[in-house]
């Protein structure tokens, strides 16, 4: 409940400032003695969100498509992350091939029965996709129709040479919505100096967001924007290598260095190794999946 709760403040003060366009009006000025703005005639106009807040279905379809695997699963043959999917579903492009994690062959004798059904939000109303029994789990890979916003249930059945089953897998996908919904913000319009400054990135859902972690800040300088160089970062000790599965969905990542955020996720981030001077900033984040890209842009001050 206090996660929930800490969420829905972080939510609040991130929609402030955001206008109905996805605009965020800003008057450049300077603070008098008695802290007010005197305005400059200049405006700057930044894009810090697109779309709209998204009231999500998808967990809820997950849960259902997931609680199969958790009941009946034996953990004999599939390879697993370890991790804790129950809500989850798996993104896919529209009009691309799902590839499973699977083990490189199955043990003698043993067959797997694979079918690709489209289902309602409920997991109900299953419409038969694709069915395939096979010994050759290279054959498990299953093109996905080639219309957005769709969910799907996977299955992926295993049984010995006496027809027992030995293990079985529902894999819950969804090819990607035609409309992404996000937003990002700096956390405050003005700053000093010596402040940290912070900027958030929410996933409004339904689909995964991809980020790159390579942000711009520009200076305004005159009449234009100037590039402010950031400072090499600190012999950091490496993260550990990432086992990928099929819940990684990395063919979303806009490039090498970008992360997923889930559906309905927030993000902070420190805009750290730069040398603040007075002026007007802006940060431009990059945002989206590989084949869907949009620029988020907030403005700040420093003083």
């Amino acid at each position: 409940m206090m996660k929930k709760m800490i969420a829905i403040s972080m939510l609040s003060v991130f929609l402030m400032g955001c206008t109905g366009s996805g605009e965020k009006k800003v008057e450049t000025g300077t603070n008098n003695s008695e802290g007010t703005v005197t305005k400059n005639s200049e405006e700057t106009v930044t894009k810090n969100f697109e779309g709209t807040f998204q009231k999500l279905y998808i967990p809820q379809f997950a849960s259902v498509v997931n609680g199969g695997t958790y009941r009946n699963a034996t953990g004999n043959v599939f390879i697993r992350d370890g991790q804790d999917h129950r809500d989850q579903a798996i993104e896919v492009y529209p009009g691309s091939v799902y590839e499973p994690d699977l083990p490189a062959k199955l043990k003698e004798g043993y067959t797997a029965e694979i079918t690709l059904e489209q289902v309602n939000q409920h997991a109900e109303q299953a419409k038969e996709i694709f069915s395939i029994t096979t010994t050759n789990l290279q054959e498990a890979n299953v093109k996905i129709p080639n219309v957005p916003g769709t969910l799907y249930r996977y299955t992926i059945k295993v049984r010995d040479a006496n027809n027992e089953v030995k293990d079985i897998r529902y894999d819950p996908l969804y090819t990607t919505f035609d409309q992404y919904n996000m937003a990002m913000r700096v956390m405050k319009d003005v700053y000093k100096q010596d402040e940290t400054i912070t900027f958030l990135i929410e996933n409004w859902g339904p689909n995964h967001l991809s980020y790159s972690e390579e942000w711009e800040v520009v200076k305004k300088q005159g009449n234009e924007w100037v590039k402010v160089n950031r400072q090499e970062g600190s012999n950091m000790m490496p993260l550990p290598g990432r086992i990928e599965t099929a819940w990684s969905m990395s063919y979303l990542n806009l490039d090498r260095d970008a992360s997923l955020l889930m559906p309905r996720g927030i993000r902070s981030f420190v805009l750290d190794r730069y040398d603040w001077e007075e002026g007007d900033y802006k940060l431009r984040v990059r945002v989206g999946s590989a084949k869907h890209h949009y620029t988020l842009e907030d403005t700040f001050r420093v003083e």
